[in-house]
């Protein structure tokens, strides 16, 4: 069943993300930002996104996930109609705390690490049901700057042309299609960091390849050396109930 939380909490967080205080304020800064990661990470234990998808975990980033046409924003936990996520969202990632300056002209290691955006559908067949869950539905990766979407790789231009992939794209994106009379989906956005620039697409897109109801990203991300370090999410459900 779906909880209902403190989403009027969770959907201001992210204005607060771009207004912390700086400077001689730096105590209200820190303080502000636990307060953001400290909330997101709340939302998630309560809908058992933190659970039934990843290990416990305390967010560094905050996911800003938009799909365009029509405009609506994923904000940890609200509704979208399916009909409005029939295309890939565009996306921002924002550290909740200041990325720490370089040491002696050495690179920051922020700077160096590379991030895997991934969508998936803990809920299928249904929450009650989820024998199919998880359902991988994207994979981006190759995301090296933490408020853009990556440059287009050269050596894979044309492949990926062929494919109709994004570029970075792992897994084409594979718009949420909850069966009718299945209630409410959780669809969950997951920001993961790692050092490499090449991950393994899964075996198969259900049950992100491992056969096993309730598995995906927190296997796929081990398998990847890959660290949670965000998450958002949205509910949606086919209109016929």
């Amino acid at each position: 069943m779906k909880l209902f939380v403190s989403i009027v909490t969770g959907i201001s967080l992210i204005h607060n993300v771009a207004t912390l205080p700086t400077g001689s304020s730096h105590q209200s800064s820190l303080q502000g930002e636990h307060f953001i990661a400290d909330t997101i990470r709340d939302v998630l234990i309560d809908n058992q996104i933190i659970g039934d998808v990843l290990d416990d975990f305390q967010p560094d980033y905050y996911l800003d996930i938009t799909y365009t046409e029509p405009h609506e924003v994923v904000r940890l936990g609200n509704d979208i109609p399916v009909k409005s996520v029939s295309d890939r969202p565009v996306f921002l990632f924002r550290p909740l705390s200041p990325l720490k300056p370089p040491i002696d002209g050495a690179q920051d290691g922020n700077e160096e690490s590379i991030f895997t955006l991934v969508l998936t559908d803990p809920d299928a067949k249904s929450r009650d049901n989820p024998k199919w869950s998880e359902m991988c539905h994207w994979i981006i990766t190759n995301l090296t700057d933490p408020s853009r979407e990556p440059p287009p790789p050269p050596p894979f231009f044309e492949s990926a042309q062929l494919l109709g992939l994004k570029y970075g794209e792992v897994e084409k994106y594979l718009p949420p299609g909850p069966p009718p009379k299945t209630g409410p989906h959780r669809y969950v956005f997951v920001l993961l960091k790692g050092d490499s620039p090449h991950v393994a697409a899964p075996k198969d897109r259900k049950h992100w390849g491992y056969g096993k109801a309730r598995h995906g990203v927190r296997d796929w991300a081990a398998e990847n050396d890959l660290a949670v370090v965000g998450a958002n999410f949205f509910y949606a459900q086919n209109v016929k109930q």
